[in-house]
């Protein structure tokens, strides 16, 4: 592996050293992730910063040799506590996202899923907006850690001013099946990519009688929405059909059981490559229960129906159904879909007070420079700690060694969460084409970002300048 040299900013605090100007972006579903991510690396680029991006498991796989960093997390839920420990005791400094708590059945169930320990290591948390920033400031372990309303950068491709980034992909869904249907499937809970596996994981501390007691309830509610979307998937490809319905599973989903549903349809079509951006943007409308997608749909102006067969307050997710109709049955499901298709308007346009109450950057400044500025605003708390933190590193280096030597035998579990061919599943892997091409299309929407090199680090693992920098190899070529 390629050694980077340091790149850091001066800071004046007298227990840390110098705050990182390097970046770590790693990326756990290249569908869902990257576009939006590869989006933040070359914004920072153009403001100083160095990005190193790519698949997650790579990322954690190289972390002694990476650079002291800052490392924007994804999540901040319980699972995530052995990697960010190691992240600290290597001198990394850890900010967070929390790609989840957007979509959640309940409040309750978002807080069950924190713990003190990993809730505190971020020294920011970025929150989508206000609604989730109002639910963590409740957690009991909340310590007064900046608490962001910054959206998320994958909001920021759905905006107008990027929407020309998905335009080309979106035109050849056109071309490639005329007008069609997008139904999105969010039951990994029951129909998980590893067999039987159940992700529901109470942080410690919680009130384990009231957890098991929403996990079950939970499950049984999804159980019903499940087999109803199974027998609605086959009903409604024939009733529009000859126009095509293409079926989302949910990354973390087995897509056979979809195929399955659809069997003898020629006009359903189960289809996981690429963003789901550009399958909404082309689609006539969307059906959903519980997902993202509705949200998404909501900002590129598609239609959502929300299937709902199964009515429950507790487990249902609010802002899904707020920003779709609602359908209780097959037969509503089919016309209301129909009448989209025959040419009648939406019953209804974006909500938008409700979409800025749960997403601040669905307008007004992007995501990604909301995350930028703060990391300027609050330099003082990024500072890492200075290098002669020996007990420190060499605990880190061993349990990042020990978790290497676990990994290497449960990656070769296919039941297990870790296995290698779950995590292919979610993150195929990244070809210097497939980042340059991307990069090349973002500057065509904004022709003002400068010239970035790319280079290789590992496989799956990229860094990212502005080409005026020093530090990478002269012979390495702008993009």
């Amino acid at each position: 592996m390629l050694a980077l040299p340091p790149k850091t900013m001066p800071q004046n605090a007298s227990n840390t050293g110098p705050r990182p100007n390097t970046i770590i972006l790693p990326v756990e579903t290249l569908t869902r992730e990257f576009d939006a991510k590869l989006h933040l690396a070359l914004r920072a680029a153009a403001r100083g910063w160095r990005v190193i991006i790519g698949g997650r498991t790579a990322i954690h796989s190289a972390l002694p040799s990476l650079p002291q960093s800052i490392y924007v997390a994804k999540g901040i839920r319980t699972g995530n506590k052995r990697i960010f420990r190691f992240l600290e005791q290597l001198g990394h400094v850890i900010v967070a996202l929390d790609e989840e708590s957007l979509i959640r059945q309940s409040d309750e169930a978002l807080l069950m899923m924190l713990d003190d320990e990993m809730f505190n290591r971020p020294r920011l948390l970025y929150a989508w907006g206000k609604s989730d920033a109002e639910v963590w400031r409740r957690f009991k372990g909340y310590r007064g850690t900046p608490i962001l309303e910054a959206g998320n950068p994958r909001v920021d491709l759905l905006r107008p001013e990027l929407s020309g980034y998905f335009a080309t992909d979106a035109d050849a869904l056109r071309q490639r099946f005329g007008d069609y249907i997008v139904i999105s499937t969010n039951f990994s809970m029951i129909n998980h990519y590893i067999p039987d596996h159940v992700r529901f994981r109470l942080a410690k501390g919680t009130d384990t009688a009231r957890g098991e007691e929403f996990k079950s309830g939970l499950i049984a509610h999804k159980r019903k929405i499940f087999e109803a979307f199974r027998t609605m998937i086959p009903a409604l490809a024939d009733a529009i059909n000859p126009v095509s319905l293409i079926v989302r599973p949910h990354p973390s989903e087995n897509p056979a059981t979809w195929l399955a549903a659809a069997t003898g349809r020629k006009n359903v079509h189960v289809a996981n490559d690429g963003p789901i951006a550009p399958w909404l943007m082309a689609a006539k409308a969307l059906v959903q229960n519980g997902c993202t997608s509705a949200v998404e749909a909501a900002i590129v102006g598609t239609p959502a129906f929300a299937f709902r067969p199964n009515i429950s307050q507790g487990y249902e997710v609010e802002l899904s159904n707020r920003l779709s109709t609602g359908c209780g049955t097959i037969t509503e499901v089919i016309s209301a879909v129909q009448r989209i298709l025959s040419g009648s308007p939406p019953p209804q346009g974006p909500n938008m007070d409700l979409l800025r109450h749960h997403i601040a950057s669905v307008d007004g400044p992007l995501s990604c420079e909301r995350i930028l500025d703060s990391l300027e605003t609050h330099a003082d708390l990024l500072a890492a700690p200075y290098k002669d933190r020996l007990s420190q590193r060499l605990a880190g280096l061993a349990g990042h060694y020990r978790r290497r030597v676990i990994r290497a035998f449960t990656t070769r579990q296919h039941r297990s969460k870790s296995s290698a061919y779950y995590t292919f599943h979610k993150f195929p892997g990244l070809s210097e084409e497939m980042v340059a091409s991307r990069i090349a299309r973002f500057r065509d929407i904004f022709p003002q970002l400068p010239a970035v090199s790319l280079y290789r680090l590992s496989r799956d693992i990229f860094v990212i300048e502005n080409s005026s920098s020093r530090v990478i190899p002269t012979d390495r070529k702008a993009r």
